[in-house]
C-alpha cells in the first residue's frame, strides 16, 4: 500500500470503497488516525465526499472498514504464502520467519506507510472494540497457521510459542518505526525461534 498522492481514477462500485478504504490506510499513516474524517478521505481518494457517505456512515465505520481491509490482505498474504512453501517445510522455523515478516519485505517507504498506519489503527483498538475484534480475528489467523509450524519444529506448546514471536515482531516493528531503523529482524526472531524449542 505505497503512501502516494492521491489519485483522480473514478473506480466503481466495489472498487470505490475499496479505494477509499486505501486513502484511510494513507491518511493514517501520514498524520494520524485524529486526521480521518470523511472530508480527509475522499479528497486523498480523488472522489467525491458523497462516495464516503454513501459507504460510511461514521469514522468508526471508517476505521473498522479500513483496519479490516488490510488484516484481510495479510491474511491472505500469509496463506498464499504457506501454500506456496507447503511441500517444501524441512525447515520449519525458517517458514514461521518468513511468513512472520512477509508484511516488511515490501519496498521501504509502503512497507513503513503500512506499518504506520496498521500499529496506530491497533493502538487506536484500546478505545474502540470494533477495531479490537479486527486485531483478535488477525492475530488469530497467524496463531492458527503458525502453531502447526511451532509444532514442528519441537516447540511442546506451539501456539504460545507462536503467540511470543508476533508480539516480540510487534514491539520490535515499533521499535525500528519510532527510530527509523532499518535493521533486518530475521536474525533476531531466528534467535527467538530457537530458544523456545529447544529443549
Amino acid at each position: 500500500m505505497p503512501a502516494t498522492a492521491p489519485t483522480h481514477a473514478r473506480p466503481r462500485g466495489a472498487a470505490r470503497r475499496d479505494a477509499l478504504l486505501d486513502a484511510v490506510l494513507r491518511v493514517v499513516a501520514e498524520v494520524g488516525v485524529d486526521a480521518v474524517t470523511h472530508r480527509r478521505v475522499a479528497e486523498e481518494a480523488g472522489l467525491p465526499l458523497a462516495s464516503t457517505t454513501y459507504w460510511f456512515e461514521s469514522k468508526e465505520h471508517l476505521l473498522t472498514a479500513a483496519l479490516e481491509r488490510a488484516a484481510e490482505r495479510d491474511i491472505e498474504r500469509l496463506r498464499a504464502f504457506l501454500s506456496e512453501v507447503r511441500d517444501n517445510t524441512a525447515d520449519p522455523l525458517a517458514t514461521v520467519v518468513r511468513a512472520i515478516l512477509g508484511p516488511t519485505e515490501a519496498s521501504a517507504q509502503s512497507c513503513r506507510a503500512w506499518l504506520l498506519a496498521t500499529y496506530a489503527l491497533m493502538l487506536e483498538a484500546a478505545r474502540r472494540p470494533a477495531l479490537r475484534e479486527v486485531t483478535t480475528r488477525w492475530t488469530d489467523a497467524y496463531l492458527e497457521a503458525l502453531a502447526p509450524l511451532m509444532a514442528a519444529a519441537g516447540s511442546t506448546q506451539p501456539r504460545s510459542d507462536a503467540e511470543l514471536l508476533l508480539a516480540a515482531t510487534d514491539g520490535l516493528l515499533i521499535e525500528q518505526l519510532a527510530s527509523d531503523d532499518a535493521t533486518d529482524l530475521a536474525p533476531r526472531l531466528w534467535r527467538l525461534a530457537d530458544a523456545l524449542v529447544k529443549p
